[in-house]
């Protein structure tokens, strides 16, 4: 995919942007299938995350979230990929692995943030179109869903807009005004993600657990 052909030449710093907006998206998913307790601990692991950049969380911190989380993944029941606890799980990690790459900026780490959210959305749009399998001819491409596309979309408007950067901006990085603006600009596609995290889970029996 172009998107992440992208991110191999962008400047490093920005590639934890790229994570960070994957995951404030993604958090629609954790935010309405998670545990009240669990909601509240991903949520300050996200905000964590966001405030990393800005030099407002100490390493030993991040690096205490990062450790704390491999001990409590194991509660989400995760091993199924068709269960509340793998989407859970998955959407979760987005947030920890915002916080990986900004400790360690590598494309290829970035790039999983944008595969694990798209994996998770085109199950959602398999369980929202009544799981029907679609026939594929040779040669054409396989359908992409309105949540994947929705992801895609969004994923492609963050490669331009840093693109987009003059050489100040770019030098200047993940400035507090741009990633307020770069969550702010999440909101719509998390709270879509949001409301169709509940239709999945009425319908897979979920939200009766």
């Amino acid at each position: 995919m172009e998107t992440y052909s992208a991110l191999h030449n962008i400047p490093s710093i920005f590639l934890a942007g790229f994570c960070l907006s994957c995951a404030e998206r993604g958090s629609g998913v954790f935010s309405t299938l998670a545990d009240e307790s669990d909601v509240e601990w991903l949520s300050y692991v996200l905000d964590s995350a966001w405030k990393a950049p800005l030099g407002e969380v100490e390493e030993d911190e991040l690096l205490e979230i990062l450790e704390e989380f491999e001990a409590r993944s194991e509660s989400f029941e995760a091993d199924d990929p068709g269960t509340k606890g793998f989407s859970v799980l998955q959407s979760a990690m987005l947030a920890v692995n915002a916080i990986a790459v900004f400790m360690n900026p590598i494309p290829s780490r970035a790039e999983m943030s944008g595969q694990t959210l798209e994996t998770i959305l085109g199950s959602f749009d398999f369980k929202l179109s009544g799981s029907r399998i679609s026939m594929i001819e040779a040669g054409e491409e396989e359908e992409v869903g309105r949540l994947q596309q929705l992801e895609q979309d969004a994923q492609k408007a963050f490669v331009a807009s840093v693109r987009s950067l003059n050489s100040d901006q770019r030098e200047a990085g993940l400035t507090r005004a741009f990633l307020a603006d770069l969550r702010v600009s999440c909101a719509p596609v998390r709270d879509e993600i949001k409301m169709a995290t509940a239709s999945v889970a009425e319908l897979a029996g979920w939200s009766e657990e």
